[in-house]
């Protein structure tokens, strides 16, 4: 399989659009442009190119607003979107219809509430005929929707899942952490027979607590105190100086625990 997988940003430093290789297990979300040069972005517009181009030869990304002169002459302006829709397809022959409607997942072109897949007029595909005037980002006004409803099925960069693992009885809790900044601070896995590991720029650490306690290892970890976890962090055997492992131990400690505390509670307060 040959696909340009290709996502698009605004840059932090002059807000400016770059494109390339979308990185966002990062201290900062960023793009790489080429092998030697990057750019910080605005997780919030992030867009991945569709694999289409309009009639001027102009890549198609999530999020541009693309205009076509239909039938009638009149133009209509279309959103870029992702999404997962259900549609009633016409059955292959010698089959009965029996209205049974397929789930379509991909791009669509959003009209008002309508999510339109690409036609084909003349073996043209209507992107060919569509030429890309602007984005919800720079050009809202150009938008007689609702805006909030152009970022319906946005990607999210941070949220709180679980899931079972292989081994019978433990629960794994997956925590993508931000800072204040809403910048990407640190990937945590939790299990629930005492288990934390960490990625994050602030070190990369394990440890597995034997005895979480009878209310489980998120409640252990809301309860602990920087200091304490900090010194556990040291508890790990690294080639290099016992100093330089608890530096490293404490800092990450102060940074991450009090993030990773919130996160916790917000996720139970939701479970109750």
């Amino acid at each position: 399989m040959n696909r340009n997988i290709v996502f698009r940003a605004k840059a932090i430093e002059d807000g400016h659009w770059v494109s390339g290789e979308l990185h966002t297990m990062a201290f900062r979300p960023h793009i790489h442009l080429n092998s030697l040069e990057k750019a910080d972005i605005d997780p919030t517009t992030i867009g991945q190119f569709t694999g289409w181009r309009d009639k001027n030869d102009k890549p198609i990304f999530e999020g541009d607003i693309v205009s076509l002169v239909i039938p009638d002459g009149s133009t209509r302006l279309f959103v870029v979107t992702w999404g997962n829709k259900l549609r009633n397809l016409k059955p292959l022959p010698g089959f009965e219809d029996d209205g049974t409607p397929v789930e379509v997942t991909g791009w669509f072109f959003r009209w008002g509430g309508n999510y339109l897949l690409p036609s084909y007029i003349g073996h043209v595909p209507d992107y060919k005929r569509m030429t890309v005037v602007g984005n919800i980002y720079d050009n809202k006004e150009m938008l007689d929707d609702d805006y909030e409803a152009c970022l319906e099925g946005k990607r999210e960069l941070t949220g709180n899942t679980c899931c079972l693992s292989n081994k019978p009885g433990v629960k794994v809790f997956m925590y993508d952490l931000k800072d204040e900044r809403g910048e990407w601070l640190a990937r945590v896995i939790l299990t629930s027979d005492g288990l934390y590991m960490a990625y994050s720029e602030y070190g990369n650490f394990y440890h597995v607590f034997n005895a979480p306690g009878k209310d489980g290892i998120r409640k252990f970890m809301v309860g602990i105190s920087p200091d304490y976890f900090g010194g556990k962090l040291c508890e790990v055997e690294w080639f290099t100086s016992a100093k330089k492992v608890e530096m490293a131990a404490r800092r990450h400690a102060k940074f991450i625990l009090p993030v990773l505390q919130q996160a916790i509670r917000e996720q139970l307060e939701k479970e109750d």
